[in-house]
């Protein structure tokens, strides 16, 4: 357990989920880092538009105390690229396998098949999407505990379709960055991963699928904790 002095000298974490999910992913990350006495939280977009959730993200970081170590999975990134702009508390982004792009940079297909994503989804005529649930183990929880997969499956929820579609900012030019690739990954292919990781100034390749905080929510906190001390 870290010393309460110690601990009022270390960054701040704030978890940012992806498409789908909630704050609900980050549970196995966040109890452990904070029962080891680190300041970490999690938030629950709107998912009403990457404007939005980057506003209200925005909002978070404003009341947010010392400096944040901000961390985004999947459309998450999206997500912090737009909200970490300007923002002078932000000592560090984390992009988990994660969308890293440059303003005006779209995510093309991949020219190898085998590397093509698994999600597979419905979209209504409001473009909110669901994924189709024979493909959510596949492309999300292939290497991670089957019941905590099927419990995860019952707590995805809408997610409008075209917030994906909508320029992005960058942040990552104004705060250190790290991209952690997925080797594993059947959501946001590998390949992909490897050409957004290069706008990053670090990158970490781990030997996991898409959801490493549900697969090996240790490896995820290790990192954590090394930026936040």
């Amino acid at each position: 357990m870290l010393s309460l002095e110690y601990c009022r000298r270390m960054k701040s974490i704030i978890l940012v989920h992806g498409a789908w999910h909630g704050s609900w992913c980050w549970e196995l990350v966040e109890s452990r880092m904070s029962g080891n006495g680190f300041n970490v939280s999690s938030v629950d977009l709107p998912f009403t538009g990457l404007h939005d959730d980057a506003a209200f993200l925005s909002n978070v970081l404003d009341d947010a105390d010392g400096e944040v170590i901000l961390v985004g999975h999947s459309y998450g990134g999206m997500v912090i690229s737009n909200a970490a702009e300007g923002k002078n508390n932000v000592s560090h982004l984390v992009y988990l396998c994660a969308i890293l792009l440059e303003d005006g940079m779209s995510m093309g297909p991949s020219s190898d098949p085998s590397q093509e994503s698994k999600i597979k989804i419905e979209v209504d005529e409001n473009l909110l999407s669901i994924v189709k649930r024979d493909a959510v183990i596949p492309a999300f929880y292939k290497d991670v505990d089957l019941q905590i997969a099927r419990d995860a499956i019952n707590l995805l929820r809408p997610f409008p379709i075209d917030s994906v579609n909508v320029g992005v900012g960058e942040a990552w030019r104004e705060h250190p960055t790290t991209y952690v690739l997925c080797r594993n990954d059947d959501a946001i292919n590998p390949q992909t991963q490897r050409e957004m990781s290069a706008l990053a100034d670090t990158v970490v390749e781990w030997d996991c699928g898409h959801s490493p905080f549900f697969s090996d929510p240790d490896l995820v906190c290790d990192l954590l904790g090394q930026l936040a001390k």
